[in-house]
């Protein structure tokens, strides 16, 4: 699984190289933590900005282990920017998400709905960290803070 999402990560972040135009595309790693699945995660983000308003985020996320138990999920959302500053933007988003774990013989996964918010504030020209509060709402829901650093090309 790790061959998988670092080959996965590698992908994006090449794609989005490839496809490059000023500002509107960007990559990232997220830090975070599902309460759900009650284990923190690191994953990689890439993201398109339609206009200043708004922006399209691909993500994937591979959560630590914990007791065995094996989890993953893929988000895309949708991120409106109602306020746009020289600094910083504050967005809520709508989305969709996949969750899969797998434990021993046991394995599940959950379609959901991304609700939420966040704030993404420019260090520099080209990069950018943000703070993220999302609920997963599906049969098995979860709260979903989360920490990013990103890129934008």
């Amino acid at each position: 699984m790790k061959k998988f999402f670092v080959t996965l990560l590698v992908c994006l972040m090449t794609s989005a190289a490839l496809w490059a135009q000023d500002g509107k595309w960007g990559v990232g790693l997220n830090l975070g933590y599902g309460t759900g699945a009650s284990q923190a995660f690191l994953g990689g983000r890439v993201l398109y900005d339609i206009d200043d308003r708004f922006d399209v985020v691909g993500s994937f996320n591979r959560y630590f282990k914990d007791h065995g138990l094996k989890t993953w999920d893929i988000n895309a959302d949708f991120h409106w920017n109602v306020y746009h500053h020289d600094y910083f933007e504050v967005y809520p988003l709508v989305g969709f998400s996949f969750l899969h774990q797998k434990w021993g013989d046991w394995d599940d996964s959950f379609f959901g709905v991304n609700i939420g918010a966040g704030i993404m504030f420019d260090i520099t020209e080209n990069w950018k960290i943000g703070v993220e509060m999302k609920g997963q709402i599906m049969s098995d829901s979860q709260f979903v803070p989360l920490v990013t650093a990103m890129y934008r090309f």
